[in-house]
C-alpha cells in the first residue's frame, strides 16, 4: 500500500530520497515502526510520529493513503 511520510528538522535526512509528496510504499497493516525501519530511523533517536495530524504510538497501524510525519521532540527555554 502507499502512504506518505515527512521527516522534519533532523529527521528530514530520513525522507530526502522519497520522491515528490513523500510517497512510500509499505506491506499491508505495517505498523508505524516498521515503515520507520524501512527508512532506516534508529529505534534509539527520541522521535514524535503523527498519523493523519494525530499524535500516534510506534504500534499503531497505517492504512492505505495515511500520512505519516515525524520530528525530533522539541525544547523551549
Amino acid at each position: 500500500m502507499i502512504i506518505k511520510v515527512n521527516g522534519y528538522a533532523t529527521m528530514k535526512r530520513f525522507t530526502s530520497h522519497l520522491a515528490d509528496g513523500g510517497e512510500m510504499e509499505v506491506p499491508d497493516e505495517s505498523t508505524v515502526e516498521a515503515a520507520l525501519s524501512m527508512l532506516h530511523v534508529p529505534v534509539r533517536v527520541e522521535k514524535i510520529t503523527m498519523v493523519n495530524g494525530r499524535r500516534c504510538k510506534m504500534n499503531h497501524v497505517l492504512e492505505p493513503n495515511d500520512e505519516l510525519v515525524f520530528f525530533p521532540p522539541l525544547e523551549g527555554g
